[in-house]
């Protein structure tokens, strides 16, 4: 775990807490990082064996298996070679051949294109897109299908969203007073153009941590390196003396090397911080030679009211978020023992960590305006020699179209973190990505395209007690939709989603007697919501002090830390909320009055407009009945309309409504 800078601030910046929260809250870190949950107990213990383990040689570090060059694997021969569309489907099922297991059936076309288009896009099929998909039985009709919702402005609104969960945005610092950044929107525009743009991923690494150093640098690129400032920071209380200010810049530089290293390399550098780490082969020296390429840095554009007296930074007029150098000559590195900024140690160079080589990081040939440490940083992090950047990428695409990665802990692909579950799978997927000039679009074309991502999501007894994890992936992984994804699938529904994309942050209505827990950058108390607030969820305003309660509740991640896996909770919570929630209601009522419209007197065609508006798929005769006799015996009290309106609230609180299937 990473040191925290003061015993009474929590990993949520919040204020002062007890040891208890801390360990609650530790817990719950360890648990978002690695995957594994653990109680508090456990995990001090864990901590405390740790703290008496001895690191891992050098020798036992290279050896591990995601510090190997990539390997160059075939696609097995398969016995049931009808089953295959492509090669991806050879690996998974000489796995399951070899298990004595069976794939699962193909899902039938309406599960198949809801599944899709959530997965591509985040938003549920129209009935008509619906309609024709289910009609066409032609040979490419998925194919096509797929075509047209990677070129959808709603696929970088999707996919930004998981890199954004990794790059810990928010639109405040967090901390007590939770400052307003009012450019910080700008970088999460950035990642949504990338992803609809399809950038090469080495172009979209090297200009969120080297902007400024790239060829082709401009405005666009400065907005990238927002990435290093996305953390939290506490500019407007972080002490005076000069060494509280130099304690304070290590803490933020803390953030930017962890932060990379976790989210490009999979590897939990920033537990070596104050000490080599205990269970991986890098060593405080390694932490520091990163540090050195940070150590010239500056930040362009301050939040309104925070004052720095020791980073060079612009008026608060500044136009962007960003991390940038400004002279050529930066400044020496040395360790510092225990973390502390007042103990200084051995002078260390720019470097790569020891045991993936230790390339020097000093570049060859400086521009005369800044080191260009970042800039040879990110050439190295994406040179094809590198297998754990391109390793990396890949696992974090299949986790989010399968449900659970190949690697399943995807942040840390160190020797503490998962053995990959088909790792010639991985190799040869990998090299695929990187042959491909880094393009992620083909990559999804590619796993969409594969029998093993089509078949159906139902289990069955055979395969649950021989691979109860479906790790060999028998059948595919029932998902429940993220926070995000139910929200706009409830206004998409309803027919009230406003497609506009870009911008300051939306603050849709919160209940006003929540609101008092957030005392500073206050939210506004709205007692009734329009277009304005009807945008999809990628555009609300994050606030680090007062998450959105609605998405809160359905796990989305708390911006604290870089978040590779958000949590599965399932909680009666969950249940209440969208039963009894005002927005889910008056959605409901939207969603009804579409339904009906044109067609109030003809029930049976109304409620299957509801099923497929909600569900994208027709009632069964038995569900139809079901539904007939609900209204019937509804509208005797309160009238058809509000009898519709009960049924629609109904389908949207349905598991079929929250699941992907």
């Amino acid at each position: 775990m990473r040191r925290l800078a003061s015993p009474e601030i929590g990993p949520s910046g919040a204020g002062l807490i007890g040891w208890d929260e801390v360990r609650e809250q530790w817990a719950m870190a360890f648990t978002l990082k690695t995957g594994l949950k653990v109680s508090p107990l456990h995990l001090l213990s864990l901590c405390i064996l740790t703290a008496q383990a001895k690191p891992p040689g050098m020798e036992a570090g290279r050896a591990h298996w995601a510090f190997q060059p990539l390997s160059q694997p075939r696609p097995p021969e398969v016995a049931q070679a009808g089953w295959l569309r492509n090669d991806i489907d050879r690996f998974i099922l000489a796995k399951l051949e070899a298990a004595g297991l069976q794939p699962s059936p193909e899902a039938d076309r309406a599960a198949l294109i809801r599944r899709v288009t959530l997965d591509l896009t985040g938003l549920p099929p129209s009935p008509d897109e619906v309609e024709a998909f289910v009609n066409d039985d032609s040979l490419h009709a998925y194919e096509r299908l797929i075509d047209r919702l990677l070129e959808s402005p709603a696929h970088g609104e999707r996919w930004g969203r998981h890199w954004l969960d990794l790059a810990r945005y928010a639109d405040t610092s967090g901390f007590h007073n939770d400052l307003d950044r009012p450019h910080a929107w700008k970088y999460r525009d950035y990642v949504i153009r990338s992803f609809n743009e399809d950038k090469p991923y080495a172009r979209f690494i090297a200009e969120q941590i080297a902007g400024d150093e790239i060829e082709g640098a401009d405005e666009t690129s400065l907005i990238a390196t927002g990435f290093c400032r996305n953390g939290p920071s506490n500019d407007d209380n972080m002490g005076k003396t000069p060494e509280a200010l130099a304690q304070y810049r290590a803490d933020q530089m803390d953030d930017v090397i962890s932060t990379t290293a976790s989210v490009f390399l999979g590897l939990t550098l920033g537990c070596a911080r104050c000490h080599d780490h205990k269970t991986e082969p890098l060593s405080a020296r390694d932490y520091y030679s990163l540090h050195a390429v940070f150590a010239g840095t500056e930040r362009l554009g301050l939040p309104k009211g925070a004052t720095d007296a020791r980073d060079k930074a612009v008026s608060d007029d500044a136009r962007v978020m960003a991390l940038i150098e400004t002279k050529p000559d930066a400044p020496p590195t040395h360790v510092m023992l225990r973390g502390l900024a007042a103990s200084m140690g051995d002078e260390v160079l720019p470097a790569a960590p020891a045991v993936l080589g230790g390339r020097s990081l000093n570049p060859e040939r400086p521009n005369g305006r800044t080191s260009m440490r970042r800039g040879t940083l990110a050439e190295w992090i994406a040179s094809p020699e590198n297998p754990l950047t391109w390793r990396v990428m890949v696992n974090r695409v299949w986790q989010h179209h399968f449900g659970a990665g190949l690697v399943a802990t995807p942040s840390n692909f160190g020797l503490s973190g998962a053995a990959p579950s088909h790792p010639d799978l991985l190799d040869w997927l990998a090299a695929r990505f990187m042959a491909g000039g880094g393009r992620l679009k083909p990559l999804h074309k590619l796993m969409l395209m594969s029998a093993a991502y089509r078949q159906q999501s139902s289990s069955h007894a055979r395969g649950a007690a021989a691979d109860p994890a479906n790790t060999l992936l028998w059948r595919m992984n029932l998902r429940r939709m993220e926070a995000e994804v139910i929200r706009d699938g409830i206004l998409a529904a309803s027919g009230n989603l406003n497609p506009v994309m870009g911008g300051p942050g939306i603050k849709p209505r919160i209940r006003a007697d929540l609101l008092d827990a957030s005392q500073r950058n206050k939210w506004p108390v709205l007692a009734h919501e329009g277009p304005g607030e009807w945008r999809r969820s990628v555009y609300i305003y994050v606030k680090r002090q007062l998450l959105m309660p609605s998405m809160e509740l359905f796990d989305a991640p708390t911006t604290t830390d870089s978040c590779a896996m958000r949590q599965r909770s399932t909680v009666p919570t969950q249940a209440l909320v969208l039963m009894n929630d005002e927005f889910v209601e008056e959605q409901a009522g939207h969603l009804a009055r579409r339904a009906a419209a044109g067609a109030r007197e003809d029930l049976p065609r109304v409620i299957e407009r509801l099923f497929m508006l909600a569900l994208s798929r027709a009632p069964t005769a038995a569900r139809l009945e079901q539904a007939l006799a609900f209204i019937r015996e509804r509208a005797l009290s309160a009238g058809t309309e509000e009898a519709l309106r009960d049924l629609a609230h109904v389908l949207l609180n349905s598991s079929e409504f929250v699941y992907i299937p």
